[in-house]
């Protein structure tokens, strides 16, 4: 099976190569170093390896309406001692040049 390049694997994820390098130096995707040295890594991938990673990372969203009823939260009262202000009343009044006293 033939080795991918970053740039290949990118495209096999569809994922940047910022992204991928982040996720080789945390150990998320297994990667095979073919260069000689350790802090200039030439890595490359298998398939099968992004395959897996794609399989681990796939989710698939459950049916709203097979859950049964989305609980609603509980309501309560403010405890708010202000009043509620009605503009338009004040707007009307302004409109009218009368002044609230």
């Amino acid at each position: 099976m033939p080795l991918l390049t970053p740039e290949q694997a990118c495209a096999e994820l569809g994922i940047g190569e910022d992204t991928l390098r982040a996720l080789r130096k945390a150990g998320e995707i297994p990667y095979i170093n073919i260069g000689r040295g350790e802090k200039r890594e030439t890595p490359r991938y298998e398939l099968d390896d992004l395959n897996a990673w794609k399989a681990k990372r796939k989710k698939v969203a459950s049916c709203p309406s097979t859950e049964g009823p989305i609980p609603r939260t509980v309501r309560s009262r403010t405890t708010s001692n202000s009043a509620v202000a009605d503009f338009l009343e004040a707007l009307n009044a302004k409109r009218n040049g009368k002044r609230n006293r």
